[in-house]
């Protein structure tokens, strides 16, 4: 949730979890994230079954993790979203803590570069238009 609120100072936005989004007319937004931590090499579960509702958005994905390749801990969520026809126009991973390791992340340079991550993906969104 410290990404998405990172992100949400840098454009505007609406933050839920997954228990909320039905009270979110899903419709009316132009871009949705997606985002977790990591759980045995993959996003949450039920981040995933979600993923499997969206069809035609356009998106962006974000994850923390323990990890060491943060490149590849998104793929599995983004090949899923192109596949239903979704616009992925970026992905973003950082440290997090996990069984101890990683213990200051996310940190202050991890919520810099998310901001300037979400900046990237308007920039995109908005060239698209």
């Amino acid at each position: 949730m410290q990404i998405a609120e990172a992100m949400s100072e840098a454009a505007p936005a609406s933050i839920t979890t997954l228990e909320d989004v039905n009270n979110y007319k899903l419709e009316e937004y132009d871009l949705i994230g997606l985002g977790s931590g990591i759980f045995l090499g993959k996003h949450y579960k039920d981040l995933i079954k979600f993923a499997k509702t969206l069809k035609s958005k356009n998106c962006f994905v974000f994850s923390t993790s323990g990890y060491n390749n943060l490149n590849k801990v998104n793929s599995t969520l983004v090949k899923l979203l192109n596949d239903r026809g979704n616009n992925v126009l970026g992905t973003f991973a950082c440290r997090g803590i996990f069984l101890g390791k990683n213990k200051w992340h996310p940190n202050s340079d991890d919520f810099d570069n998310a901001q300037k991550f979400i900046g990237e993906v308007i920039k995109k969104y908005n060239q698209k238009q």
